[in-house]
């Protein structure tokens, strides 16, 4: 009897065994395709790297651990630059590591960069943390969703944001990069040169077909300016995605597009000296799409639903600010329609305001006052950089902020002049005077 159960679980036992080999082929093969498999030595790897992959063996993750440990206290204590080269080493031990090359590059682009004064050496470190997670972290780890997000945050935050004192020399330094590349805003996709495809693809991992796709769904995007970026590798990351990085590449895709259609095209004034972020109207069909297809998930319908509600709000003020009426009460027509019942309604102009002001309307007067003057100085400085419907909208605008701040306040030409002579100190060109003076 006892026998014969031994023969049995041996029989069941060489079974399993045989499936399991079955399966081994395919999953090793499954595992070759993306490149997980931490026995074999990483393809066009620098000598130390296969090195330490063949030689070290298992005990690569122990050394790994130990620098990780000592890494985690010169963060602490704030020893920055020794963090450079320890974390250079973990990515080097164990490059498939992912935390590692986040760790690493963040530290770069945060950390030592602000260490600095002068702009180019900040952004020298920041150009480090970008290209460090794109032509190494990414190459050792393909498939690594939490990779591509944190790419696409250099370009979100740590240059399209206005965190950092010196964003405006990022996104000049990266607008002018772009531009030598593509020679103008965006590649010309139908007669992109083949020199310019391959430097595209080989130096700046950017796939001309893929990008021609995200315009064709989201509109038009201006490639010298950092959201097209973060929304790009936010794109590239959504199929290894899940969970909450599946999410986090969401709302970076739908957050560059609200920042795009903001001020998502590039103008340089050569007189002034200046680089002019203007809205860029074709996103924002594109980013109510895109907030379309977020509001269907149930998990973020009530979220996207206020979203969208907000953007719209953003549409309302952006147009108006154009001098564009027809557009922002078409918009405004939209909005009211996410208002929740028994919410009444705010007039057209009331909603301006409000929107604009955030409320200041029963603000102390010189805050009132503040923000006229502030108003009637961006109607004037638009016209001074030759933007007439824009200074125009900024013209009214301010009339009805001083509509709304009552007798307190000064005439509104008073303002004006106000603001004209502030602006006149601050101008460059005799061309731009002239059009403040008219």
């Amino acid at each position: 009897m006892k026998r014969g159960i031994l023969i049995l679980v041996l029989l069941a036992a060489l079974g399993l065994f045989w499936g399991a080999g079955r399966l081994n082929e395919p999953l090793r093969e499954e595992r070759a395709r993306h490149r997980l498999n931490p026995s074999d030595p990483v393809g066009d790897a620098p000598p130390l790297m296969t090195f330490t992959t063949v030689a070290l063996g298992g005990f690569r993750g122990i050394l790994a651990d130990l620098l990780w440990l000592r890494a985690a206290r010169l963060q602490e204590e704030g020893q920055y630059f020794e963090l450079v080269q320890l974390a250079t080493w973990v990515t080097r031990l164990e490059p498939r590591f992912p935390q590692a090359w986040a760790f690493h590059a963040w530290n770069m682009a945060y950390n030592i960069s602000v260490l600095f004064t002068e702009p180019a050496d900040r952004w020298r470190w920041v150009r480090h943390g970008i290209t460090l997670l794109r032509d190494e972290g990414l190459k050792y780890n393909p498939g690594e969703a939490r990779l591509y997000r944190e790419l696409g945050w250099l370009f979100q935050h740590k240059i399209g944001a206005a965190m950092d004192q010196t964003h405006l020399y990022y996104k000049e330094a990266w607008a002018r990069e772009m531009a030598a590349l593509f020679d103008g805003p965006a590649p010309d996709y139908e007669r992109l040169r083949p020199e310019v495809r391959r430097r595209m693809l080989d130096e700046y991992r950017l796939d001309p077909d893929l990008m021609q796709k995200m315009e064709g769904q989201f509109g038009p995007l201006d490639w010298r300016l950092p959201q097209a970026h973060a929304v790009y590798w936010a794109w590239r990351g959504r199929p290894f995605a899940s969970g909450f990085e599946q999410q986090a590449c969401h709302r970076m895709i739908y957050q560059s597009l609200r920042d795009a259609f903001l001020q998502g095209r590039l103008a340089y004034d050569t007189d002034e000296g200046l680089l002019v972020l203007l809205p860029n109207l074709d996103v924002l069909p594109g980013l109510l799409r895109a907030l379309d297809e977020f509001i269907a998930m149930p998990a973020w319908s009530a979220e996207m639903r206020e979203i969208r509600r907000s953007v719209l709000g953003d549409a309302v003020l952006m147009f108006y600010t154009l001098n564009r009426e027809v557009e922002a009460r078409r918009y405004f027509e939209e909005w009211k329609t996410g208002a929740s019942p028994g919410e009444p309604p705010p007039d057209f102009e009331a909603f301006v305001f409000d929107n604009y002001a955030g409320g200041i309307e029963g603000a102390a007067p010189p805050d009132s006052g503040a923000l006229i003057e502030q108003t009637a100085y961006q109607a004037l400085y638009w016209r001074a950089l030759g933007y007439d419907d824009r200074a125009a909208g900024y013209d009214r605008l301010a009339a009805l902020c001083r509509e709304r701040a009552g007798n307190e306040q000064p005439p509104l030409d008073e303002f004006r002049r106000r603001a004209r002579q502030r602006l006149r100190g601050e101008l460059k060109s005799e061309e731009a005077r002239a059009r403040l003076a008219e």
